[in-house]
Parts: structure tokens; C-alpha cells; sequence
């Protein structure tokens, strides 16, 4: 769904030229634009207390350094910015490691412009955009958790909500999808941060990612 405020981003990528088909590809949006760009991680650094942008599209593989690294410095001096992961690297230990650090999305680099731009839209809707492939390891790890202490505890429908949550699904999205109300969707996240011990989904979704690990 198209924000109706405009959100500003800032890119770090080293590859110029997908760097330039990204800025192409948002440059053609009427409610998106850069806030600024860099192609290392020590530029962006020295930059970051200037920029506040709704969101930072980061790489992984910088060659001074990790994205992911970039991540927990972002969300320190800016916790509630929104952090889009957009790389090629689609191995567990950096789709955990990227969502451990803080990551709100993980999209691989393959992606079509269309969900270059739909992952966007998410974060900025509360969505966890991610690549299918990246979803199905995700799903593929809820899956496979059994006897994990802390999971055990969620109901079956509390798994389902946590499930869909984890496909980047929408409060208003997941709602439809188990046909409930919104609130609804709310007070079984509030019970599954409850007993997972989390604060927010993003760590809810870590939580049993983690416990594959």
C-alpha cells in the first residue's frame, strides 16, 4: 500500500551499478526519494549522525566492512529507523545474524523492482519484507522448532499468527488470512512477546530462528 507521506531513503552499496538501477528504480516513484547514497561503510559512518532518513537499504558485503555491523550502529543513535536488508547472501548465519543485529527486511538481490518497491511499502506498513526464498528458510525453521522451551508454550493458533507475522504479513493481513479482527491479531502477539520474553516481533521471529542454531 502507497504511504501518503513521502519516505526518504538512504542506500549503502558498493556495486555502482546495481547501486544506480536502485536510485533509477526509486528515482521513477512519486513518494520515495534519497536522502543520500555511499559505497562504504566508513562514508556512511562519517555521515550518520547527519542523515535521518524512514529508512536505510544496506548490503552485507562492503568492502570496509559488514552491513550487518552498520545495522546495530544505526540502531543505536536510531532505534526506530527502519533497516531493509538487499544482498546476495541468502545463507542462515547472515539472515540470522542481519535480524539479530536489528534488520526489519531481508530481500535478496534477484528481486523483481516490483518487490524492490512492495518491501518498502511493508516496512513502512509494519511488514517484515523478505525475499520467497529467504521466507520459505524462515518458515522452513518455524517448521522444523520442536521442543524448544519457550515455543512450546505458544498455542496452535498463537503459531499461526507468529507464522504469518514471519511471512511479512500485515497486522490487517494476517487478520483476514485467520479471519479475525485486527485486534484479535494484536492480543495473540502481545501473549506470544509475553512468553517468548520479546518486546517486538522482529524478535519473536529471531527467537525461533535462533533456537535451530
Amino acid at each position: 500500500m502507497i504511504q501518503a507521506k513521502t519516505i526518504s531513503l538512504v542506500i549503502v552499496e558498493d556495486d555502482a551499478t546495481f547501486r544506480k538501477s536502485v536510485m533509477d528504480m526509486i528515482t521513477e516513484s512519486k513518494d520515495i526519494f534519497f536522502e543520500a547514497s555511499f559505497e562504504n561503510a566508513n562514508s556512511f559512518l562519517m555521515a550518520l549522525d547527519s542523515v535521518s532518513p524512514d529508512i536505510f537499504w544496506l548490503d552485507i558485503s562492503l568492502p570496509d566492512g559488514s552491513g550487518i555491523d552498520l545495522v546495530k550502529k544505526i540502531k543505536e543513535k536510531h532505534p526506530r529507523t527502519l533497516c531493509l536488508m538487499c544482498t546476495l547472501h541468502d545463507d542462515d548465519k547472515n539472515i540470522f545474524d542481519a535480524l539479530q543485529a536489528g534488520a526489519d527486511g531481508y530481500i535478496l538481490k534477484n528481486s523483481s523492482s516490483v518487490k524492490m518497491l512492495e518491501s518498502i511499502y511493508e516496512l513502512m506498513n509494519g511488514g517484515s519484507p523478505m525475499s520467497a526464498f529467504i521466507a520459505r528458510k524462515v518458515l522452513g525453521s518455524f517448521h522444523a522448532v520442536k521442543g524448544n522451551g519457550d515455543l512450546d508454550t505458544l498455542t496452535s493458533r498463537e503459531l499461526e499468527v507468529l507464522q504469518l507475522i514471519a511471512k511479512g504479513l500485515l497486522y490487517k493481513e494476517v487478520a483476514t488470512a485467520l479471519d479475525v479482527a485486527v485486534e484479535t491479531i494484536k492480543k495473540h502477539l502481545k501473549n506470544i512477546y509475553s512468553k517468548l520474553h520479546v518486546q517486538n516481533k522482529t524478535e519473536a521471529v529471531i527467537k525461533y530462528l535462533s533456537s535451530k542454531r
